[in-house]
């Protein structure tokens, strides 16, 4: 049976670690060849060498996203290799804890930036050449906190939510048949980032008591969905806002 993604370039955001490892690895064994990007050079190289001993295609891809320059000169990079991606996945975020009231103006920055910025940013750089070639995938990595909203996260939720918006207003007004986007939105996740908040003193028990599933995800419960979206299976799905939560919105 031919790999479902065969002949296919992926492009995955802060792909060195978490979800978006996940999905990389996932889809690199569905065949694609993926663009393991992250800023942290090592991680990248790395995650790449690691999929490529296990006689996957995969390329590293080093840059800071909350440099304005940094989509343009990705995409320069990847057309001078001829790795111009199909599959772009928006993974790399920035999340700071805090409420309304205490709201820094340098996490606000940096959310913004990474968050909504990076993605236009990337959106201009490799949203054409898909448009071009009557092919595309484009998944944001969203949250569940757009549907349930935690106090503790104020502005990284809005941040989230208006990325959704994006996603959405290009899956109705591309019109190209071949073209999707698409929004995934964990929930509860094990991932390192994750790990300190969930090791505190009843935080664990506290977040299992609000999914129905009774238990964390792990990232590769997210790379399932990515990796429908970009295959065949998945073609006639798009604007979708797709919970990977176990129930925890409802």
């Amino acid at each position: 049976m031919p790999e479902p993604l065969s002949g296919r370039v992926a492009l995955v955001t802060g792909a060195a670690r978490g979800i978006g490892r996940a999905i990389a690895t996932t889809l690199a064994e569905a065949g694609a060849h993926v663009i393991v990007h992250d800023r942290d050079a090592a991680a990248a190289r790395a995650v790449a060498a690691d999929l490529r001993g296990a006689d996957l295609a995969a390329s590293p891809l080093v840059a800071d996203l909350a440099k304005v320059a940094a989509p343009s000169a990705m995409a320069a990079e990847l057309a001078a290799n001829r790795t111009e991606p199909d599959i772009l996945v928006l993974c790399a975020s920035v999340e700071v804890p805090e409420s309304w009231d205490a709201v820094s103006e340098a996490a606000m920055a940096a959310q913004t930036q990474i968050n909504l910025h990076a993605t236009l940013r990337l959106l201009q750089a490799f949203l054409p050449g898909m448009l071009a070639r009557g092919f595309g995938r484009v998944i944001a990595i969203g949250s569940v906190q757009e549907a349930r909203p935690n106090p503790t996260h104020f502005y990284y939720a809005a941040t989230k939510a208006a990325q959704t918006n994006m996603i959405l207003n290009l899956a109705r007004t591309l019109r190209v048949p071949g073209v999707t986007c698409n929004v995934v939105q964990p929930g509860a996740i094990r991932t390192e980032r994750n790990r300190a908040a969930l090791a505190q003193p009843g935080r664990e028990e506290q977040v299992l008591a609000r999914i129905p599933l009774g238990r964390i995800g792990t990232p590769e419960d997210c790379a399932g969905v990515a990796l429908l979206l970009c295959s065949p299976a998945g073609a006639y799905i798009n604007g979708a806002e797709i919970a990977v939560d176990g129930g925890m919105r409802l």
